[in-house]
């Protein structure tokens, strides 16, 4: 398991290494283009200025669906089913989820005795879980109507949408840019040069 996570460590710091690179080369080449011909970068950054809202394309997935009627047009066979799910996932919990044995398998991340108590405090939360389950699907499958207020309680809906402020666009970095070109362009340039030369000395050095 240690092997496996270092190896995705390394991945992830040469990718991150890599990105960091280009992301200074390219701010180097946009700088010096500025202070030679800032014109043609603000003619680009105007082609290239295009602004793409997922707010619409979300907006389906942020509507309530209601599946009360088909919940309990098909109470029975659901309740048959949550119960059965629950009744597989409590043996499973109770005679298969062996908590020392995963947790010898991440003792690289933690001590061991403190892992075997968080996987017992979460087998113990699972099989809780699973015996409300039990309970709600027998209640759903015979007496569905007991369950409205609870329903009531928990039929609610929640919005991950902004009220727009986050949604619109800001001009004001562009516009400081076309406004001091020459200022950017040396800015860019000196922070994208100081990157290159630390992550050289860092390599080279």
């Amino acid at each position: 398991m240690r092997a496996a996570i270092q190896f995705l460590e390394a991945i992830l710091l040469q990718t991150a290494y890599i990105v960091l690179l280009a992301g200074a080369a390219l701010a180097v080449l946009l700088g010096i283009l500025l202070l030679i011909d800032s014109p043609r970068v603000l003619r680009w950054n105007a082609v290239l200025s295009r602004w793409v809202s997922t707010r619409e394309a979300m907006r389906p997935l942020d509507e309530p669906h209601d599946i009360k009627r088909f919940v309990y047009r098909n109470h029975r066979i659901l309740g048959v089913l949550v119960v059965a799910g629950a009744i597989y996932t409590l043996d499973v919990l109770t005679f298969g989820f062996q908590t020392g044995a995963l947790a010898r398998i991440f003792r690289g991340l933690a001590n061991q005795n403190l892992l075997g108590m968080l996987l017992d405090t979460l087998r113990l939360f699972l099989i809780t879980a699973n015996l409300l389950a039990v309970v709600a699907g027998v209640t759903l499958a015979f007496r569905p109507s007991l369950l409205k207020g609870v329903e009531a309680w928990a039929d609610r809906s929640y919005s991950t949408r902004s009220d727009g402020r986050m949604d619109e666009m800001r001009f004001q970095p562009d516009q400081w840019v076309s406004a001091h070109p020459k200022i950017a362009g040396a800015l860019a340039a000196a922070g994208g040069g100081f990157v290159l030369l630390f992550f050289g000395l860092q390599r080279f050095g």
